[in-house]
């Protein structure tokens, strides 16, 4: 019964829902999409353009930069990736929040939140970004990507 009733558990179970559904998996799941695919002169392309084509490694990388770590949620890995960007935007966010707030000296809480809201803007920049490759018309960009 405890197990149940653990809201540690259940936010660790919702935040896999969560990016498993909105990162694309399910698309790529149906639609079997290929993993990279080559972009015409010797590379590699890791995001197809348009919103009715994807690659998997495109999936994977969207779902990196918005996913939490569990860490701080649950105390417990549940959800590992092998990327640096592991959950950069949510683990800001939670930090700002919870952590920055509790801090004592008034001067480390400052340079704390104006590092973490750089964080959170350079990582939201980067996410824009891969949204207008997406889709080229799009007419909002943050710098420096």
């Amino acid at each position: 019964m405890p197990v149940i009733q653990n809201r540690n558990i259940w936010a660790g179970l919702s935040l896999i829902a969560v990016l498993l559904f909105t990162s694309g998996h399910m698309f790529n799941h149906i639609r079997r999409v290929p993993y990279v695919s080559g972009n015409g002169r010797g590379g590699i392309s890791y995001f197809a353009g348009g919103f009715q084509n994807q690659f998997g490694l495109e999936t994977q990388i969207v779902a990196a930069i918005c996913m939490s770590l569990t860490t701080v949620v649950n105390r417990s890995c549940v959800i590992t990736a092998n990327n640096l960007t592991d959950g950069i935007l949510a683990f800001a966010t939670i930090t700002l929040a919870l952590k920055v707030p509790r801090i004592a000296d008034a001067r480390m809480q400052q340079v704390a939140a104006l590092a973490w809201a750089t964080v959170l803007f350079l990582t939201y920049s980067f996410l824009l970004s891969v949204f207008r490759i997406k889709n080229g018309g799009y007419p909002f960009w943050l710098p420096p990507f």
